[in-house]
């Protein structure tokens, strides 16, 4: 049995201008595509492409399917008014949703021959006719296994019926724009996985950092008190196996499919504080608040948070200090559930100059859990307080 080559140049003629021509430069922008060319410059280049290539005044877009899988984003429309593209940017997709929401909704071509008067075109009419648009023929752009990525539109300024040559030109515009966005969604997947992996290791190159600071913490601040090498000893093994513990809170464990058990605020700071003396007679570290749990994927989060605050406490703040002293409120306002996080006793805090990792750590996790977190730098020490939307509270 044959197979059709997608990139063999097609047996019909994609226009009365030069077809040859054509062809040339569709080999051309494909092997941009291969080179990891500019999307967008791209994109715009297969558009303008399409409109050269009618040379009767039609005008092309390119939308791309967003992340969500539920919105068509811009990917090239270089001819179409500024106003018309941001206005249609992010449109949902849905049968009805004019031509390209419904030709990516069905997997099928939309020709709408008459803007005016076409039911599709309902919600976008008046914005459609404020620019002068009055037909537009879409088609879904898929991958080789048949899943939407996007759409192609021609736009016309007057009503127009698709002939069969124009059928045949969008269609084959279609296929290299599919070839093109494949290959750019690969080459952005294989970035990100890159970008991943490196996160991943700057991430536990700093857990490593500071594991060893905590441990070196802990020896300075139970050597004054051990009455023996081997009292010090137990000590600090026992709190090393509490930081261990700790620890396991950190990563996602309902990644693996089990449900994060630690679903209690009160237990979640129990355990990463208590190897720093939370539940020690002096008191040095202080909890306040009631039962509130959170899901698990907020108590992963916050257990990052509140590690890193914890580190902090021992390397620069309050917890350097014998006397120093954190002390941890929570409770539950209309805004959402409010930590505040108090450190006393401990040397004058000033505003780091430089965000290093762990500070970007914690901003990006924050943001992920669509939390707020704010800083205070104080003289007597370190005030922070973060705000986690009542959504992420379980009842």
């Amino acid at each position: 049995m044959q197979t059709e080559n997608p990139l063999a140049a097609p047996s019909y003629p994609l226009s009365d201008k030069h077809p040859s021509e054509v062809w040339r430069r569709q080999q051309q922008i494909l092997g941009r595509v291969a080179l990891g060319g500019d999307r967008e410059g791209i994109l715009c280049d297969i558009v303008r492409l399409a409109e050269e290539q009618t040379g009767d005044g039609m005008l092309a877009s390119i939308l791309l399917l967003s992340e969500d899988g539920e919105h068509l984003e811009l990917g090239g429309a270089p001819s179409l008014p500024d106003e018309y593209n941001a206005a249609i940017e992010g449109m949902v997709i849905g049968e009805g949703e004019g031509s390209c929401g419904t030709a990516a909704a069905t997997g099928q071509a939309v020709f709408v021959e008459d803007i005016a008067t076409d039911p599709l075109w309902a919600d976008f009419r008046d914005l459609a006719l404020s620019h002068g648009l009055g037909a537009c023929w879409s088609v879904p752009i898929k991958a080789g296994d048949g899943t939407v990525l996007g759409t192609f539109a021609n736009y016309y300024c007057e009503p127009r019926q698709p002939s069969e040559l124009d059928r045949e030109i969008i269609e084959a515009i279609a296929l290299t724009t599919s070839i093109a966005v494949e290959r750019i969604r690969l080459e952005r997947m294989r970035n990100r996985a890159e970008e991943a992996t490196a996160l991943v290791l700057e991430e536990l190159q700093h857990r490593v950092k500071n594991a060893f600071a905590l441990a070196q913490s802990l020896i300075n601040l139970n050597v004054p008190a051990a009455l023996s090498a081997r009292d010090l000893a137990d000590k600090v093994n026992g709190k090393l196996r509490a930081i261990a513990s700790a620890q396991d809170l950190i990563i996602v464990r309902n990644a693996a499919g089990r449900s994060n058990e630690m679903t209690s605020i009160r237990t979640l700071l129990a355990t990463i504080l208590g190897p720093l003396g939370y539940g020690d007679a002096d008191d040095r570290i202080c909890l306040k608040g009631e039962g509130q749990r959170v899901d698990a994927q907020s108590i992963s989060g916050l257990a990052m948070v509140f590690h890193e605050l914890a580190t902090n406490a021992t390397k620069y703040g309050a917890l350097t200090d014998a006397g120093g002293k954190v002390s941890i409120e929570w409770h539950t306002t209309p805004e959402g559930l409010l930590m505040q996080w108090a450190e006393n006793g401990g040397p004058q805090t000033t505003a780091p100059e430089v965000q290093n990792f762990g500070t970007r750590l914690v901003a990006s996790t924050i943001s992920q859990l669509g939390a707020e977190i704010d800083y205070e730098w104080r003289a007597d020490g370190l005030r922070v307080q973060i705000t986690l939307p009542l959504a992420s509270v379980v009842e």
